[in-house]
């Protein structure tokens, strides 16, 4: 796509703002492969964060730029994410027109349905999923949602799955958001080259060429995403507002601790074995309050994945977790038992050339670097 300039480009940059937190990681390629040249974040402290980093732009691109830096970042331009939070996104099948124009006049007509804002106040992104029209004949093979409808004799639906088709991606955000990272990069003196989405950063750096139905789910301080992904692209995405700081908030409570040491002891649990992690005092109860809700919302997620017209597979296959409150104790463990499916912590890391000796470092600070590490391949594929 070219979005980082021309071929001399010989680091790539990948920015992950979050509502607390920055973290940065650069790669340079060499023979198809990411090689890592320099990683670094900040994370404010609750009591300090006060404002959201991205309400705050001047503030926040010195932050930046001062973690650019203290890590020793080479590269001026960068990719940066929108949070799933602030995206608006839809996946549609529509007839095909004659040329893009028509194509695109019928995106936007449905776009204007869906999207939360007037289009005038909204940057979109349209990416076409399907070469062909859906329900061609491709390979000489009949495309699922004809062979359907042929083996229920629905005539009616046979036709209309005949009906040449397009699949497409729409996703967008507002143009004063899009404003703050300007702001933040500009006060940052980076050049913010183009802005991807968390959600297609994520899949970049965990999922990669699997063409399964996944789950996503990135567990952040404030915030949690959830993402089906199948085929690479995300059929269902949802942000709720559970994260880390809600189980700081209940051992501060139960506790009676402040919120340094809650943080800590958190922080503690979350690095400890299995088997001292487990006999914390109150720890199951306090996992609850992140766990059940979490539980409740994967489901919910599930169902709508499996309702949804467009989707082939329907069924989840895999959870794949990751941000920088998974690792507390035996949630995938949780997870899996619950729900009865493989729960893998993610690694961003497995496509990544390191020194080995950072190796343990680089695994605990992984899943908060996820983002950020898939931003940084966006140009390298």
């Amino acid at each position: 796509m070219g979005l980082f300039g021309h071929k001399q480009t010989k680091s790539f940059l990948g920015v992950d703002i979050g509502a607390s937190s920055i973290k940065v990681v650069e790669f340079e390629a060499k023979k198809g492969r990411p090689v890592l040249m320099t990683y670094g974040y900040a994370e404010i402290p609750a009591e300090e964060a006060g404002e959201s980093l991205f309400d705050q732009p001047k503030k926040t691109g010195e932050l930046l730029a001062r973690v650019c830096k203290e890590a020793g970042t080479q590269s001026t331009s960068a990719m940066a994410a929108l949070p799933t939070s602030h995206v608006f996104a839809a996946i549609l099948s529509l007839p095909d027109g004659k040329d893009q124009r028509q194509r695109q006049a019928a995106v936007d007509a449905e776009a204007t349905k869906l999207a939360p804002l007037p289009l005038s106040e909204m940057i979109l992104q349209t990416t076409y999923l399907d070469e062909e029209g859906k329900g061609e004949k491709k390979g000489g093979k009949v495309e699922p949602a004809v062979a359907e409808a042929m083996a229920g004799e629905k005539v009616a639906e046979v036709e209309k799955a005949k009906q040449k088709q397009f699949r497409v991606m729409v996703t967008g955000s507002a143009k004063t958001f899009i404003q703050k990272y300007i702001e933040i990069f500009k006060s940052a003196k980076l050049n913010l080259q183009a802005i991807d989405t968390e959600s297609l950063a994520l899949v970049r750096a965990l999922i990669g060429k699997d063409k399964g139905a996944i789950m996503v789910i990135d567990i952040g301080s404030q915030r949690t995403t959830l993402m089906i992904v199948e085929k690479g692209i995300p059929f269902v995405s949802r942000s709720i507002q559970l994260g880390g700081d809600t189980v700081t908030r209940a051992i501060m409570q139960q506790m009676n601790l402040g919120e340094a040491d809650a943080e800590r002891i958190k922080r503690d649990l979350g690095t400890a074995s299995p088997s001292t992690s487990g006999s914390a005092v109150g720890l199951p109860k306090l996992l609850e309050i992140l766990a059940l809700p979490l539980v409740n919302e994967i489901r919910f997620a599930f169902q709508l994945y499996a309702s949804m017209e467009l989707a082939l597979i329907k069924k989840v296959e895999k959870i794949v977790v990751t941000g920088g409150s998974s690792h507390l104790p035996h949630l995938t463990e949780y997870l899996a038992q619950t729900l009865n499916l493989n729960v893998y912590r993610g690694d961003p890391w497995a496509r990544v050339v390191y020194p080995q000796d950072l190796g343990s470092v680089l695994e605990e600070i992984g899943p908060r670097m996820s983002v950020a590490i898939g931003l940084a391949m966006r140009e390298m594929e």
